[in-house]
């Protein structure tokens, strides 16, 4: 009796199977390999977040735009893989799987970048240069401003303050039903330079997306940037395919017609994007603010203002803006393709009235011919 009565106890003591919500005891409680690596992730994030916030130029651009979105994207598998490991090694419930998932949660909310504007450093940056809008006529802004609920761009570092703009006629972007490029207004619309400067990059050999497709290898399409100043590149993208008017090297005047709207690139529908940054590269660059003179915004002048886009994604109607007074070179181009027209109208008249002469001079022939042969008949018959 005692003999099975120790033999219990024995059993007794012996390993149990554990159960999925067992405890564990804390020194058996070691951090698995799939949890270190996210605790290592979360500091890593943390101070690359760091040296985002500090705003140091191109370390902090480089942190913002290539490291933390990185960070984020590890989080699935490694939530995966921690998932894995807490169903088949039991039991589920441990203190160092809790902060290892804890871990991976600050990972990926801090991996959503969006959650904030780019930090930059060039935010009281002031240019001497006077920027005035590139189009002429009524352009609805789709995105602009400060503020990231109204300008998508502002997450971006090289286009925290870019714009996206599109005219509107009757109140609509687009006739009919918008399915074809034609359709759309901004389609082959003239695009100005809105600031003197010097060409240094002009890409116009890249097609343009069908309306609701885009690229998702070539971010500005078609584009042209032009030097404005010591360390400030202005971009114009988005452009039509064989529009541009411009190349490497030329230097442009203000105003001066550089290319037509178009849908190239990575957008959706036809669109003028606009951007200022403090070098020709991309991405790896700072934008720099970004302010128009001289316009109306739904119908209040502005002498220097930002334009502000949508805060409504699905109607992307901000503010509606135009020049004050049409580009002069949209005037001498108006002018001259008047005067062209009226050459080209003479031109046919004149040539109308020579082929009528011709004409005449035929029929006079023709009938003088028929004379000469009449009057030897007629000798004959007498």
């Amino acid at each position: 009796m005692q003999a099975m009565q120790h033999e219990n106890e024995h059993e007794d003591q012996g390993p149990k199977p554990r159960g999925i919500f067992n405890k564990i005891k804390p020194e058996e409680d070691r951090f698995e390999m799939w949890a270190k690596i996210a605790i290592a992730l979360a500091v890593l994030m943390l101070v690359t977040y760091g040296v985002a916030l500090l705003k140091l130029g191109k370390p902090s651009v480089v942190a913002h735009a290539t490291i933390i979105p990185m960070l984020g994207m590890l989080t699935l598998p490694m939530a995966f893989w921690g998932l894995l490991r807490t169903l088949f090694q039991p039991p589920v419930i441990r203190r160092t799987r809790t902060i290892g998932f804890g871990a991976l949660l600050v990972v990926g909310m801090l991996g959503n970048r969006p959650v904030m504007s780019a930090p930059v450093s060039t935010e009281d940056y002031a240019t001497a240069v006077r920027f005035e809008l590139p189009f002429n006529g009524r352009w609805v802004t789709l995105a602009g401003g400060q503020e990231r609920e109204t300008n998508y761009h502002a997450t971006t570092a090289m286009m925290r303050w870019g714009y996206d703009f599109a005219p509107l006629v009757d109140g609509s972007r687009f006739e009919g039903d918008g399915s074809k490029l034609e359709q759309h207004h901004c389609f082959g619309a003239p695009v100005y330079a809105p600031a003197a400067g010097e060409v240094v990059r002009a890409v116009g050999s890249e097609v343009d997306q069908i309306p609701g497709e885009f690229d998702p290898v070539s971010v500005l399409g078609n584009h042209v940037i032009l030097r404005v100043a010591e360390g400030e590149y202005l971009f114009l993208a988005h452009l039509k395919r064989g529009s541009l008017k411009v190349s490497g090297g030329d230097v442009v005047e203000a105003g001066q017609q550089v290319a037509e709207c178009g849908n190239s690139g990575r957008t959706y529908t036809p669109h003028l994007h606009v951007h200022l940054q403090n070098s020709p590269e991309v991405p790896i660059a700072e934008s720099l603010p970004l302010y128009f003179e001289n316009y109306l915004a739904d119908g209040e002048a502005v002498e220097r203002g930002m334009p502000v886009g949508s805060p409504d994604v699905e109607t992307q109607v901000g503010e509606i803006v135009e020049r004050q007074e049409p580009w002069p070179a949209a005037e001498a181009s108006a002018a001259a393709d008047a005067e062209e027209a009226a050459e080209a109208n003479e031109a046919a008249e004149a040539e109308e009235a020579t082929e009528g002469e011709v004409a005449d001079e035929a029929a006079l022939a023709d009938e003088q011919a028929d004379e000469q042969v009449d009057e030897p008949a007629d000798d004959a018959a007498e």
